[in-house]
């Protein structure tokens, strides 16, 4: 079900069945640019065989720059709380998408019960930043108040629920010290939060299995160097159980 949106953008809502569930809203990474279909579709279908409602947001069909897409964002979260079989609603981000995930899960949290991030971006500190994100985010919206507004380990607050968060140590395009200050951030204001961090990975490798292979891999190779790492999608959902008990 495409559930259009006031710009191009749109979510794909695919319900389980008539029932009352809840909803994993799956924003895939992309630098801001684009959505990965690496990190939408098959993450999908790991979510439906676990009994949710999935909805992914392709948020980059329009590019809209912050604040406008926060307050998309927080319509898109909107619509589907007032769905009639959607009863929770939990958000699943990847790179870029992380960064959106657990921005709206900073401003609205009383609309969303969990939050899985997998190498998120996070910070704008130019140290540490995605500086491709942050530029397809703010446009030319530079000033030190929006660069400081998008920087999410300082607009944690206690209010927020509860958040997963995995890393490779080695990520060369978003630092793990991203996930670091977040978990930082999160631990200082009580947020029950859930980290697991693994040696070695390159950016991106979603569920690390064949499916999401890089297309430069052939995938027996990707998932023999990075197939170790798929144990993060059985302790997310692990994750979900917990909190919602």
């Amino acid at each position: 079900m495409k559930i259009k949106l006031e710009s191009k953008n749109y979510i794909d809502l695919h319900l389980l069945d008539q029932e009352i569930r809840d909803v994993v809203l799956i924003f895939p990474g992309g630098g801001y640019e684009r959505t990965s279909s690496r990190e939408a579709e098959p993450v999908r279908d790991v979510f439906l065989k676990e009994g949710y409602h999935t909805a992914i947001y392709y948020y980059r069909e329009e590019k809209l720059i912050y604040p406008q897409i926060n307050i998309e964002g927080q319509k898109a979260i909107e619509i589907l709380k007032n769905n009639p079989f959607i009863r929770k609603i939990f958000l699943i981000g990847f790179s870029a998408g992380g960064h959106f995930a657990i921005m709206l899960a900073s401003l609205y949290p009383e609309l969303i019960q969990g939050t899985i991030l997998a190498y998120p971006v996070v910070s704008s500190d130019k140290t540490i930043y995605h500086g491709g994100s942050m530029r397809n985010l703010l446009g030319t919206n530079l000033t030190e108040e929006t660069w400081e507004a998008v920087s999410i380990e300082k607009q944690v607050n206690s209010k927020m629920s509860p958040v997963f968060i995995m890393h490779t140590m080695d990520d060369s395009s978003v630092p793990v010290e991203n996930s670091i200050r977040l978990i930082q951030a999160l631990n200082k204001h009580q947020i029950y939060t859930e980290s697991h961090f693994y040696p070695k990975g390159n950016h991106g490798v979603s569920l690390a299995t064949k499916e999401v292979s890089f297309e430069e891999m052939n995938p027996d190779e990707f998932v023999e160097k990075f197939g170790y790492i798929s144990s993060w999608i059985h302790l997310a959902k692990d994750f979900l159980r917990r909190i919602k008990s």
